[in-house]
């Protein structure tokens, strides 16, 4: 396993790529911060997709029937292993950091 950190001129371009490696996996998300505590979004949910949309300086992360919407990400590190990310930490600006751990497909990719 692999940890990179990703700059942010190419956020937009690695989630457009990964898409088809990460739709359908089981995807856990919790947020930790001094402000929020440890507090558990999503626990083995459905991937549809992640995305960065630079005008509006958001990541998208798509769940079944949750999106987990993180506004002005400052870093973003991927843990990559061969069949592809297995968990991501966000830092947004405010110093939270939000961990999306990706485990194994729930639905076959399209």
């Amino acid at each position: 396993m692999t940890t990179t950190r990703l700059e942010e001129q190419e956020w937009h371009r690695y989630f457009s790529a990964a898409k088809n490696i990460l739709y359908g996996r089981l995807a856990s998300v919790q947020v930790v911060g001094a402000d929020v505590g440890a507090q558990r979004v999503a626990d083995r949910v459905s991937l549809l997709g992640v995305t960065f949309d630079p005008k509006g300086h958001l990541l998208d992360v798509a769940l079944d029937g949750l999106n987990h919407l993180i506004q002005n990400p400052r870093e973003i590190y991927v843990d990559e292993a061969p069949s592809g990310a297995i968990a991501m930490d966000v830092v947004d600006a405010d110093g939270r950091k939000h961990i999306i751990q990706i485990g194994d497909r729930s639905v076959p990719p399209r």
